[in-house]
């Protein structure tokens, strides 16, 4: 997982860092609004989460910040337990106040969770035509069939399924998965990893088609043709094909 971490003070931020990094969270760390700015003129979905630490007046922040975050959980960093400050910056849109010290294992959860809430996907699986996708890192099966992917290959499909429906660019793709952009072309790797996805999924699904590629944009993973999506509860009921319509009578 990786995040964004907006803290000025340096101290604060590498104590953060760490602390993070013994939960295997990887911290982009900002140290002014102006950069967060920046960054949040680019693509966010591929970040995790955002933590606001101590900034000037962190509400207006969050209030202009979840406008470009793009479903991206914000969560706002305390020192002290502060219910007004928490009532405005939950009423600024922030989905979430943590006080410090906090421990990183339940940071990381909280983030999991207001992610899978922030994109209406609160269940643990939910069907794609034929496919039951899951957010607790299993790969996905067929008909109770798991289909094997690589860790590389289940990177991807996992930041594809947390935006189903939505295109994501082969940039965001690639940071969410590797981190940065070092590797180049970065666009051909990730290329080779669709392919592969897109027929193992494919094979796995008697040839539905999940992985679509938008010109000049990148990819969106969205439900085949004549299927409904239907989120997975106890029951875990399969998607069932769309009623076709019945032609008039000639």
């Amino acid at each position: 997982m990786r995040i964004i971490l907006l803290e000025p003070n340096p101290i604060i931020a590498e104590a953060l860092v760490s602390r993070c990094k013994s939960s295997k969270i990887d911290v982009d760390v900002l140290s002014s609004a102006e950069e967060l700015e920046v960054v949040a003129g680019k693509d966010l979905t591929h970040y995790g989460g955002i933590l606001v630490g101590s900034v000037e007046d962190p509400c207006e922040l969050i209030e202009e910040l979840h406008k470009d975050a793009g479903g991206t959980p914000i969560i706002l960093l305390s020192d002290v337990k502060n219910p007004q400050l928490a009532i405005r910056a939950f009423s600024a849109g922030a989905d979430d106040f943590v006080v410090k010290p906090f421990n990183a294992e339940e940071l990381k959860a909280r983030i999991l969770a207001r992610g899978r809430r922030t994109l209406g996907k609160a269940s643990t699986a939910f069907k794609l035509g034929k496919l039951t996708i899951f957010y607790d890192g299993r790969d996905p099966e067929v008909a109770g069939q798991r289909i094997k992917l690589s860790h590389r290959e289940h990177a991807i499909f996992t930041y594809l399924a947390k935006n189903v429906g939505r295109v994501v660019s082969k940039e965001s793709v690639y940071s969410a998965v590797y981190g940065s952009m070092d590797c180049e072309p970065f666009d051909k790797v990730i290329d080779v990893y669709i392919c592969k996805l897109r027929k193992k999924l494919s094979d796995a699904t008697e040839g539905q088609q999940f992985i679509e590629t938008v010109y000049c944009r990148g990819y969106k993973m969205d439900k085949p043709e004549n299927t409904v999506v239907q989120r997975l509860g106890g029951g875990g009921r399969k998607a069932l094909p769309k009623p076709e319509k019945k032609s008039s009578a000639a």
